[in-house]
Parts: C-alpha cells; structure tokens; sequence
C-alpha cells in the first residue's frame, strides 16, 4: 500500500482532529509524542516548524490515495548532539498491520538523516508494544534497554523499551 508523507498543515487540521478522536485506544499503545487536543495546539506545531530557525521537533502525516492514516514525527531534537526520537502512529485499528508504518517509519528515518544530517535516533517505545518493537527493529534499529516506570497510562505505571540507530 503506498504512502504518502506530507508535513503536517493547515488544511489537515479537521481530519487529523476527526481520525484522533479515540485517544484512548490510542494510548494504550504508547505515548504519543503528538496527542492533538485542538486545532490550536496542531497550528503550534505547525508554526514551529515554519522556520527560519532549526526547529525541536516536525510533525508529518501520513497518507495513502484517499486519506490520512497516521502520523510520524522526528521530535526531541538534540541539535548539538545531532540525536533525535522518531515516532510513528497509525490512527485506526483497520490500517495497522497494512505496511503504513514501515513506510512512514523509512520516510521520516531518511529525511532526518539525510536532510537533517542528525547522527542518531531513538524509537521509545512500551514494553508490551511487540508489534512496534519488531517494526524498529526490523529497520536496523537496536534494542537498548528499558526504563522502568516511564509511561503512565490509566493510572498504572509502563515500561518503555528504547531502541537505537546510530549513522
């Protein structure tokens, strides 16, 4: 299934409001790095990575030919260390497992490679998040260790798992 990665803009405010609406199903999955709450907060995002300046984290969303399935972010950036976290999300239950993720994954891997020239990346991901697991470590990223009681998600407490790519 190809897709499509654009960076995240005005006009995909209202699907990626609608496609997010079920945050709870979502979050039990991991912690999103991008949890869109409103339409203000993703015209922050927007804004940030507008530029001149280098900007922490950009914001992607991805699409196959009839609409937006996910997002993927490169955030957290380390300028300095030239370092940065990667994440991916597939919104809905029925387009995971169809190949969007890896193809989101690589997309957003490449460009902050590439075009960022970061160094290293960094998936975090919870420990009972196989299927993400397998994702990053079947794109060469290795697993580096876990930290105990990193994520809290309806009141209890999950581990995160870190995986690792460095150029």
């Amino acid at each position: 299934m190809p897709v499509n990665l654009h960076a995240l803009a005005e006009h995909h405010i209202p699907q990626v409001l609608e496609a997010c609406h079920d945050w709870e199903e979502l979050a039990q999955h991991g912690p999103p790095y991008w949890r869109p709450r409103s339409s203000a907060e993703l015209r922050r995002k927007i804004v940030d990575a507008a530029g001149p300046q280098l900007a922490q984290a950009y914001s992607f969303v991805l699409a196959d030919d009839s609409q937006l399935v996910g997002e993927t972010s490169i955030h957290a950036i380390d300028w300095r260390n030239r370092v940065a976290q990667v994440g991916i999300c597939i919104w809905r239950p029925e387009d995971r497992r169809r190949g969007y993720g890896r193809a989101g994954a690589e997309a957003a891997i490449s460009w902050a490679l590439d075009e960022l020239g970061l160094l290293r990346l960094e998936a975090w991901i919870l420990a009972t998040n196989k299927a993400s697991q397998e994702l990053f470590a079947g794109l060469d990223f290795a697993y580096e260790g876990t930290l105990a009681g990193r994520y809290q998600h309806g009141g209890v407490r999950h581990d995160v798992v870190v995986y690792g790519l460095t150029r």
